[in-house]
């Protein structure tokens, strides 16, 4: 999928290319969300299945609710109310798996927390999460 349209399909704006990847700034259901394709240049991202990028804009919602759930059966005891989506991260690597949502937690004591659920390529969410912290 080319760069025209990533961004026609997320509504993107601020298209920003570094060496670490490409990133800018979709819309879903009237909500900010960063997108990032770590890794990637612009040539890479022809790669990208039109489908996987159709299906990821059509199915996030649902996405969404998985990813929602893995958190909540991760943290039972905590009094975490629904986190809303900041991130949508396909990393070249696979390092995330097939993709990942992500979910600012808040402030930790060793600084912002991020939540993030990966997903393979069917779409299932894998059950652990991956904590990262800025």
């Amino acid at each position: 999928m080319n760069k025209e349209d990533l961004l026609a399909l997320w509504k993107g704006i601020n298209w920003e290319k570094h060496d670490s990847g490409i990133y800018f700034l979709g819309r879903y259901l009237n909500k900010d969300i960063n997108i990032y394709f770590t890794g990637y240049c612009e040539q890479d991202l022809v790669l990208l299945s039109d489908d996987l990028m159709t299906s990821l804009y059509r199915n996030l919602e649902h996405l969404d609710k998985k990813a929602q759930k893995v958190i909540h059966d991760n943290w039972p005891d905590k009094a975490v109310t629904e986190l809303e989506l900041r991130e949508l991260i396909l990393d070249k690597s696979s390092s995330y798996g097939e993709f990942a949502l992500g979910y600012d937690a808040g402030v930790s004591p060793a600084g912002a927390l991020y939540l993030l659920v990966k997903f393979d390529k069917y779409f299932q969410a894998d059950r652990e999460l991956v904590y990262e912290i800025y």
